[in-house]
């Protein structure tokens, strides 16, 4: 079907005119006026890989943000005085941390229409453990950006990503040199670099910085457990050529791109036994293979699954991910109700679709230059960017949806959501698709989409599956009283059985016994005829003489 397909269908489906077909529609506006109640706001929980009231923490890097707008002003004019000293020198030591005051929720919502909420709530959250992150990683990330730009200047490249033009390496250099410090001070600059993309030769090396995942010991560990063997070889080697069968770097079966797939998913089975090897896994590793080594795909990978909470993904029973469709379809609900009811109607339910999207991270089947696009702002601001990326999908393409039916929807989202974001051809002369992907990535960081939001929906659902539980035990409990009671029931059985035929016997012996007593009473009456004859025959012969 093509592009167009959909929406001339969605046309010729629907009797009304076109103007009551988009009075239909949802609300375009993205502010919410009537707060939610108000919950423990998530930038104040701790984290729990395991249980189901696990907070969802937003990001792995202590940001504090106490300063008005009027701050970030200066802070940004002070930078570029510092920067406009020349090309930027890179320190090797850490700077030391401040002691700030924990946010709520609510102190960072109202601060931008990008994903700065998610970006502050998530910069408080940084463990003791992930500063360790640690400081010679820190320093080789720094040493490595130092590097690079030498080597840039030296072939004299000024041009990076075509409509980006070239890299500044004054602004990307003060972001490597004290990430933590650059959020704190400037946010608000930060978080607008990120939507409008990094440049993919700093891209491997930001995505180490923002989650603190460059650590010396960690991929250490992975040369260790390279020498290992895992029970899951065998399922991971049959699914590699399934993993981006069309990208030259996966297309070769000896090639180092599956070789170092293959690596990587062996190591972390054999690192987190509990999750061992899962499909999804694969398509989220070969997009960090793409930007970063292996050893450091590995050490990217174990931050991702155990601070941004993936990890619930892939567990057993699935905690998180049954939590995220929750949340999603709450979004839904909220964001785009109309559709919302159309679904429900047609029977569509959100794991028919997103929980593809959410196990690989929209690396199943989206294009790769999106797919990237997507993690720089998931890194940034936390796993929950996702809600924004599907939304958007579902928004634009809220008209055509509409119009279709059950097996209709399934095969548009599988294939032909990006058709809005695809570029004319008329306006480009490459043969490759081309997708708009800064409109797209603008609307999904400017859809308002808040953390007390979730934190909200978060607690909705804990209460439901509380509940459920509540219930789940009542019927527990009622199974083991009717077991313990069919027990005694068959101990009764059992006993009147016994019972039965103990009273069998007895009426056996009892009819015997009577039987006993005729023949006895049978006796006596023939002995008392004989004695009487006998008496007869005496008094007779007395008689005669």
């Amino acid at each position: 079907m093509s592009a167009d397909g959909p929406e001339n269908a969605a046309g010729q489906a629907s009797n009304p005119p076109s103007v009551q077909l988009e009075a239909l529609l949802s609300p375009q506006a993205t502010d919410f006026g009537v707060p939610l109640p108000t919950q423990e706001p998530i930038a104040e929980s701790d984290f729990n890989d395991v249980a189901l009231d696990d907070e969802s923490v937003f990001s792995p890097v202590a940001l504090s943000s106490s300063e008005s707008v009027d701050n970030v002003a200066s802070d940004q004019t002070d930078d570029t005085q510092r920067m406009s000293s020349g090309s930027v020198a890179l320190p090797v030591h850490t700077p030391p941390r401040q002691a700030s005051h924990k946010k709520t929720v609510s102190t960072t919502t109202i601060r931008s229409g990008h994903n700065l909420p998610f970006i502050l709530a998530r910069m408080d959250l940084q463990d003791g453990g992930s500063n360790r992150g640690s400081v010679d990683g820190q320093h080789k990330l720094q040493e490595e950006f130092a590097r690079l730009q030498k080597e840039k200047e030296q072939e004299h490249i000024s041009e990076e990503q075509g409509v980006n033009g070239a890299i500044d390496w004054d602004f990307w250099g003060a972001v490597i040199s004290d990430y933590q410090g650059f959020a704190a001070e400037q946010p608000e600059q930060l978080a607008q670099a990120i939507a409008k993309g990094i440049p993919s030769t700093l891209r491997g090396m930001m995505w180490q910085h923002m989650a603190a995942s460059k650590d010396p010991e960690l991929e250490s560990m992975y040369l260790k457990l390279l020498k290992e063997m895992s029970p899951h070889e065998k399922a991971i080697t049959r699914d590699l050529g399934r993993t981006f069968p069309h990208h030259d770097f996966f297309t070769d079966g000896q090639g180092i791109g599956q070789e170092n797939l293959f690596n990587v998913l062996k190591a972390y089975s054999l690192y987190d036994p509990q999750v061992g090897y899962c499909q999804g896994l694969p398509f989220v590793v070969a997009i960090l293979l793409l930007n970063m080594p292996d050893e450091e795909a590995f050490s990217l990978l174990v931050r991702l699954m155990h601070v941004y909470d993936l990890r619930g993904h892939f567990l057993p029973e699935m905690p998180k991910l049954q939590l995220r469709l929750f949340q999603f379809d709450r979004l839904l609900e909220e964001v785009l109700p109309v559709l919302h009811v159309h679904f429900l109607r047609q029977g569509v339910k959100s794991s028919m679709f997103c929980s593809q999207w959410f196990l690989t991270m929209f690396s199943y089947r989206f294009p790769l230059d999106i797919v990237f696009r997507i993690y720089d702002n998931c890194l940034a601001s936390g796993i929950e960017a996702i809600f924004g990326f599907s939304i958007t999908l579902l928004k634009k393409n809220e008209d055509i949806l509409l119009a279709l039916k059950f097996d209709e929807i399934l095969a548009f989202l599988n294939g032909q959501l990006f058709s809005r974001y695809k570029v004319d051809r008329d306006e480009i002369e490459e043969t490759e698709i081309k997708y708009d992907v800064d409109g797209f990535v603008q609307d999904a960081v400017s859809l308002r989409i808040t953390p007390f939001m979730l934190d909200s929906y978060r607690h909705e659902y804990e209460d439901m599956v509380r509940e459920a539980n509540k219930h789940a035990l009542q019927l527990d409990e009622l199974r083991n009283s009717n077991r313990v009671l069919s027990a005694q029931v068959k101990t009764l059985e059992t006993s009147l059985a016994q019972l039965n035929t103990e009273h069998v016997q007895v009426l056996n012996e009892l009819v015997k016994s009577r039987l006993r007593n005729e023949e006895m009473e049978g006796e006596l009456v023939r002995y008392k005829l004989l004695w009487v004859f006998l008496m007869h025959s005496v008094l007779a012969s007395n008689v005669l003489s």
